[in-house]
């Protein structure tokens, strides 16, 4: 794991570890305007660490692999299912999630006597 030491035009210390190809790009960054903003790709090297526990997206992408959406399902029904697997999460998380995911077209929604239904593309 590559470490470099920046220190910005206000004074503020910053330490980065990773791999050679991130401290290059937050180097490059920091370089080139010398703003002590975060970079706009920096989200990405924050949110995949190894052995971190799956977000509920995560875990959601994986039922739509296993089939869990082949045939159209309510967020209650996901929601069962998700505690099946003993993950509790509020619907009203889940709705803005699953909203996500269609609009990703990783889903596709029908209106079924007046709610929606979700079903694998």
């Amino acid at each position: 794991m590559a470490k470099a030491n920046i220190k910005t035009k206000d004074g503020t210390k910053i330490i980065v570890e990773g791999t050679p190809e991130e401290i290059s790009k937050i180097m490059k960054f920091y370089k080139g305007n010398g703003s002590s903003e975060k970079p706009t790709e920096f989200k990405k090297f924050t949110k995949s660490r190894i052995g971190s526990t799956p977000t509920v997206t995560d875990i959601v992408r994986e039922m739509i692999a296993e089939g869990f959406f082949n045939k159209p399902k309510g967020l209650a029904e996901l929601k069962s299912g998700m505690e099946e697997q003993g993950q509790f999460v509020p619907i009203t998380t889940l709705s803005a999630i699953v909203l996500g995911l269609t609009k990703n077209k990783e889903l596709r929604r029908i209106k079924q006597d007046q709610k929606w239904s979700y079903v694998k593309r």
